[in-house]
């Protein structure tokens, strides 16, 4: 009976596994896709064009909350639990979920199309982007649908074709933007917005159609039609989900409308100010979240396990999986922390060839472990079925950075913000650890995931660039890949990782017997 579990949890961990070597895999090329798009539109349109399309982007981000508002979580917990707790068909339950993603993805079409000249010349100070968000209006809906059927994917642990959809529509997306600006190159920011926006409403339309194509190849059951006597739960997740994210997404987008407003405020022009906030947005931002591809991935297979395992009540399983992660986090984000810390000037120089993205990097990467570890956290309370309470704490958050940005920007400029973004990121961590410690009872293991880390990664990344700068400086991927090397044979010579964890390892990528 012991071995039969034991051979079930194993079989469990590797699916888990494989799946997140898959989406990692999948992340990581697009990622760095992505990046070397983003290299060739600050090249093509410039620092302040950057900064107007994230500007856009913001408003735009506040609509596709509202289309997707709880859609992803509360499909893949009801896909997985009402069939356990009630008996219903996992095909019904999808009817269910698309009708409600679909409700949401047209009213938020709706809005946005009727609010859209009012939001660029309000908010945005340039009443000539409407017509980019009537445009992008028209993606809503296949937006919600999208998010519908990777909720059910992730539920039913199929990783493979959540990574095939996001690579191909990336892939679509980026040649259609090259298409379309090598037929006509824009000549103002403006223009360029207005292409970004075609490209991205038809990698919308694209991906709701090749992941319909892969729904049809379930074949999932259906009894019944669709069941609406299920609609309490479906809003039960989805409510508290949705309306947290409605409420910080609009504290979020006036929040990122009031930057350049602040930033103009300390005497800079207007481009100055975009350019400003595109170099910290749109360049920096993410080359420090990169390095958490996997941590995103993690988090996101995460929330059907935790789900299962709380279902069933699998207390000591569902303890064992969340202290494990907060480890790993850790141990990955002092790394990573270290090296931006090191080769973040190289990093911005070299692709982006700004020296400000380059010392941003570097003075926001000791940020990067809390960041990371928000990532994780969020991700397990809400597999505990603790989404309000996320909601509750991210909410929060949005206020106070509002109002910072409010009374700090126009008085400190750049360094206002960063200073909020450090504020931001750290209650944020606090607050979600501490509703997850209440919860599950979960600690850090002070030696073995912070003090150990912090040493090994100090005596492997920064003793060595501080005594040969020079070297570091001239062979950066040679010392990155020596430094990581160095770090793991520390954190096994200082304990931080097991010969039973190395052992576990190795057994999930053996073959079945």
């Amino acid at each position: 009976m012991q071995k039969s579990f034991i051979d079930f949890a194993m079989r469990q961990a590797k699916v888990f596994l494989r799946n997140t070597l898959i989406l990692t895999g999948a992340s990581l090329l697009l990622r760095i896709l992505a990046m070397g798009f983003q290299v060739l539109l600050s090249r093509w349109i410039g620092a302040a064009g950057i900064g107007l399309y994230e500007l856009l982007m913001s408003a735009y981000g506040l609509a596709a909350a509202v289309a997707v508002s709880g859609v992803r979580l509360s499909t893949t917990r009801l896909v997985l639990e009402l069939p356990l707790q009630k008996g219903y068909a996992r095909g019904s339950v999808m009817l269910l979920c698309l009708g409600y993603s679909l409700v949401l993805g047209i009213s938020a079409a709706a809005l946005l199309w009727l609010g859209s000249d009012l939001a660029a010349s309000a908010w945005l100070d340039a009443p000539e982007l409407g017509r980019c968000l009537r445009l992008l209006a028209f993606s809503l809906p296949c937006m919600a649908v999208s998010a519908c059927l990777g909720g059910c994917f992730t539920a039913l642990r199929h990783g493979g074709r959540i990574a095939t959809i996001q690579v191909t529509e990336f892939l679509f997306h980026a040649g259609m933007t090259a298409l379309l600006f090598f037929r006509q190159m824009p000549h103002t920011s403006e223009e360029a917005c207005l292409l970004l926006c075609k490209s991205a409403l038809c990698s919308e339309l694209f991906s709701a159609v090749l992941g319909s194509l892969f729904f049809r190849l379930e074949r999932l059951e259906r009894r019944g039609g669709i069941p609406f006597s299920a609609a309490p739960d479906l809003l039960s997740i989805a409510a508290p989900d949705a309306v947290g994210s409605w409420i910080r997404s609009g504290l979020v987008t006036a929040k990122h409308m009031l930057i350049p407003k602040g930033l103009r405020k300390t005497g800079i022009g207007a481009q100055e100010a975009l350019a400003a906030y595109g170099v910290i947005q749109g360049m920096t931002l993410p080359i420090l979240t990169f390095p958490s591809i996997l941590l995103g991935t993690v988090s996101g297979l995460l929330i059907p396990e935790i789900a299962e395992r709380n279902t069933k009540g699998e207390l000591a399983r569902l303890r064992s999986i969340l202290r494990q992660v907060l480890h790993l986090t850790l141990l990955f984000s002092f790394f990573a922390a270290a090296a931006l810390m090191v080769w973040g000037g190289t990093l911005g120089q070299r692709l982006y060839r700004s020296a400000a993205a380059g010392r941003y990097i570097r003075m926001l990467a000791p940020l990067t472990p809390l960041m990371y570890l928000d990532t994780a956290v969020d991700g397990m309370l809400k597999g505990l079925g603790l989404q309000t309470a996320s909601m509750r704490i991210n909410i929060l958050d949005a206020a106070l950075s509002l109002l910072l940005v409010w009374q700090l920007i126009p008085r400190r400029g750049v360094g206002g913000y960063l200073i909020i973004l450090y504020f931001s990121e750290t209650l944020n961590f606090l607050l979600s650890y501490r509703r997850l410690f209440r919860h599950a009872g979960l600690k850090i293991e002070l030696y073995r995931s912070v003090l150990a880390p912090v040493l090994a990664v100090c005596a492997a990344v920064l003793t060595p660039f501080l005594l040969a700068p020079a070297l570091a400086g001239a062979h950066p991927l040679l010392s990155f890949f020596a430094a990581g090397t160095g770090y793991f044979l520390l954190l096994r010579l200082f304990g931080a990782i097991s010969g039973r964890e190395l052992r576990y390892f190795r057994m999930l990528f053996q073959k079945e017997q």
